[in-house]
């Protein structure tokens, strides 16, 4: 309740104020002039205005509105629950309160028929409510989302006013509330990849990588040592440079390139059903390698919803890896002009050797063919995934190449 926005009122109407005088006057007249049916008549219309007026400038004073979604992360096809609040700290009830809450178009929700919206990806839910005075009532629905994203609810405009309908106050709350879809996650063998290898014989060269956190002692400084690896306070002692020697641990590693271009120009679009299905792959490939004991990286040309030009996680074991995955995912804006083979160029120059790459691509240009094979010949094990497009690479040790098709992965 402390995140509730603030309602503000958006409409007022001022024909009410002229209308209560002239009944009022009218009703005097009638009173001097001897009719008091009339008079009776005015009075009582005069009573119908004064309570117009009243619930036009206080309907919506001390009132509150607030939405909320548990819980705020959840896969394709589970069930969340939207709960609509109303809270009236006033003495005055409020017969009717019409709630009109912009909801995400990717969002179902259970036996409510949603009213299309104007906006681009939303619909509409429209309730009505009844509070009393000094109430909280609460609408709660049960709903599915039914694609990866990253949702926001609202704006919510409500409309309220007296028993009789003469009039009526407007106001709209702010956004709030956000849900995170995460790509769906299944078995790797569902999307055409072997069940028990499905990083197949690409074994990097020099399996073993160092770690930064484990120093086994120091040397010498060499030329063409990284200058990360200077362990200065022996350098200070010693009187020269002194370079770490890292321990090797067999911890496997894992860095999972996505790439969403699906054309050879960025004007051209892309091809929403073969990105779709390469972003729940590469989901599924994290969850995979984790669940495998490796560490698990991620690197897509494309930016996150109000973050950097490109995503990009280093790999690691932090129990939280594979949901920070996820939500990256989950988040990625699928629109760049950003070449991948760029991309595994300048990140690759600053990983240890020992690693597995894989890409994820439905579109393999010569360029990404050429920086495979480079990466390849220094080492690194490399797995390349064409979706629905030739790969024109031919496997071989360290090197695995996988054409899939999404049409027959959905239907096996």
């Amino acid at each position: 309740m402390d995140d509730a926005p603030v309602v503000v009122p958006l409409e007022r109407e001022e024909v009410l104020p002229s209308g209560l005088v002239a009944a009022l006057v009218l009703g005097l007249a009638a009173v001097a002039l001897g009719r008091p049916v009339l008079a009776l008549v005015s009075f009582a219309v005069a009573v119908v205005l004064a309570l117009a007026l009243l619930y036009l400038r206080f309907g919506f004073a001390r009132v509150r509105y607030w939405r909320t979604v548990e819980p705020t992360h959840a896969f394709p096809g589970e069930t969340v629950t939207l709960m609509l609040a109303l809270e009236n700290a006033k003495p005055l009830p409020l017969p009717w309160v019409e709630v009109v809450e912009e909801l995400p178009a990717a969002l179902e929700v259970a036996g409510v028929a949603l009213e299309p919206s104007p906006k681009p990806e939303r619909k509409v839910l429209r309730t009505l409510l009844t509070v009393g005075a000094a109430e909280r009532v609460y609408r709660r629905y049960q709903a599915r989302p039914i694609r990866r994203g990253y949702y926001r609810f609202g704006p919510a405009r409500l409309t309220t006013g007296d028993p009789f309908g003469l009039a009526r106050a407007r106001l709209e709350v702010a956004p709030a509330g956000t849900l995170i879809v995460y790509p769906e996650v299944r078995p790797v063998e569902s999307f055409g990849l072997p069940a028990e290898r499905p990083l197949g014989d690409a074994t990097p060269l020099h399996p073993l990588l160092e770690d930064p956190l484990r120093i086994q002692g120091v040397r010498p400084y060499q030329p063409g040592d990284s200058p990360r690896q200077i362990h200065w306070r022996a350098s200070a002692r010693l009187g020269e440079l002194q370079t770490r020697l890292l321990e090797r641990t067999a911890t496997p590693a894992l860095a999972l390139f996505l790439d969403v271009n699906t054309f050879e120009h960025f004007w051209e679009g892309i091809r929403p059903g073969e990105l779709e299905w390469a972003i729940s792959l590469t989901a599924s490939l994290a969850a995979w390698g984790i669940d495998q004991g490796y560490q698990v990286g991620l690197w897509v040309n494309a930016p996150l919803i109000g973050g950097e030009r490109f995503i990009r996680l280093l790999p690691g074991r932090h129990p939280r890896q594979l949901q920070r995955i996820l939500e990256a995912l989950a988040m990625l804006v699928p629109h760049t002009g950003h070449r991948i083979e760029t991309l595994l160029g300048a990140e690759t120059r600053s990983l240890a050797g020992g690693l597995t790459v894989v890409v994820v691509t439905a579109l393999v240009t010569d360029a990404l063919r050429r920086t495979l094979l480079a990466l390849w010949r220094q080492g690194y094990g490399v797995v390349l995934i064409a979706v629905d497009c030739a790969a024109g690479l031919p496997s071989r040790r360290g090197l695995e190449v996988y054409e899939l098709e999404v049409s027959r992965a959905a239907a096996a």
